[in-house]
């Protein structure tokens, strides 16, 4: 009967044992893997720094990555305003549920698509995009965010850009049926954001035989790969570039029916800077804000039609055909356009009265 019992009892001593001893392996398990994820989203941050390429090739771990919420298509975010002037935040999946927010088809629209992340609070995209929507009550304004962080950031354009793509086709499609004209609706997007934009636009276009009124690509990403760069005017009605970097972040060759080159950053390869930065993630932001200080802050920045940003600097353009970047462009505008603007807000040299003129002959020329 003793030897019963002392079976028994170290039976359950051994039992114990293991569980103890599995259980610390599985919480040093789960530490693992949080070590593993903290490392994966420091590479990815240290990564994206360097441009494209190297954020898509980070010797990340993306077994553990998927462990995490977060990364799927689904996770994707809808912003939409109510009746109330608050925005509200919906899971991507609710879009056949537009129709039942603030969406007045006597308004224009707006859908923004966010697909780009930065810590940086000076550039924070989503604050920008959340006085966008409560400041511009006279626009339906839809935000559409693929990267509310680093690693869906990179799952958006390592492996989702043709689902995303496909969503922002549904959205447009479920505003139409809403009594929404295509023609009133603006879509924009930086980054790689652009050209998710575009493949929404351009299945919309397909799949209706119809265009959106505008597409307005803010520095186009160069992706990691480059036929995922979707950004070409077929795609809408009328398609407007505000290039920002065009060396590892974005595309430097001109895609739209209209393509603004800001201080001539983008336009040749390599070129300095945007004003005030130190950084080419800085220079790749830099039309974004720019972009948001005109619609929130109706900050007027003149851009003029130019053969090249050399006769920019020269002097040697008519500067008659000048537009205002922002929402509206006018029906004419076509080709490339050049402007000088400041390293911080409101970035615009007209409020010193700056006005761009042709240079005139000088004197002797004329005699001649």
């Amino acid at each position: 009967m003793r030897e019963v019992q002392r079976i028994s009892q170290r039976l359950a001593f051994v039992i114990g044992s293991v569980l103890f001893l599995g259980l610390i392996r599985g919480n040093s398990g789960s530490a693992s893997i949080n070590r593993i994820q903290k490392h994966n989203l420091e590479l990815l941050s240290e990564q994206l720094n360097r441009g494209w390429h190297a954020f898509c090739d980070a010797p990340v771990d993306e077994g553990v990555m998927a462990l995490f919420d977060g990364i799927n298509p689904s996770d994707a975010r809808l912003h939409v305003m109510t009746i109330t002037n608050q925005s509200i935040q919906l899971p991507i999946k609710s879009i056949p549920e537009i129709r039942d927010f603030d969406i007045n088809p006597e308004r224009r629209t707006l859908i923004y698509v966010n697909a780009f992340h930065t810590a940086d609070s000076y550039f924070s995209v989503q604050e920008h995009l959340m006085l966008l929507q409560t400041t511009r009550r006279d626009l339906n304004v839809i935000v559409v965010d693929f990267a509310t962080n680093v690693a869906q950031l990179y799952y958006t354009v390592r492996h989702h850009l043709s689902v995303h793509g496909y969503s922002i086709y549904k959205l447009l499609s479920a505003l139409t049926d809403a009594g929404i004209s295509a023609e009133d609706i603006t879509l924009a997007g930086h980054s790689v954001g652009a050209n998710i934009a575009a493949l929404g636009a351009d299945l919309y276009a397909k799949g209706n035989k119809r265009q959106v009124a505008q597409l307005i690509a803010i520095d186009p990403a160069t992706m990691c790969r480059t036929t995922d760069i979707l950004v070409r005017q077929g795609v809408a009605s009328r398609v407007v570039v505000l290039h920002g970097e065009g060396d590892v972040f974005g595309v430097r060759v001109p895609l739209g029916h209209v393509d603004i080159y800001p201080n001539g950053i983008g336009y040749f390869p390599r070129k300095k800077l945007q004003p005030g930065c130190e950084t080419k993630i800085c220079s790749h932001m830099y039309p974004f804000v720019l972009f948001m200080e005109a619609l929130i802050e109706g900050v007027m920045i003149p851009a003029t039609k130019c053969e090249n940003w050399a006769k920019f600097r020269q002097g040697d353009c008519s500067f008659e055909n000048t537009l205002n970047i922002g929402l509206i462009y006018p029906p004419n505008s076509k080709g490339l356009y050049f402007c000088m603007t400041q390293p911080n807000p409101p970035f615009t040299y007209m409020e010193h009265g700056l006005r761009y003129k042709t240079r005139q002959p000088e004197a002797a020329n004329v005699q001649a």
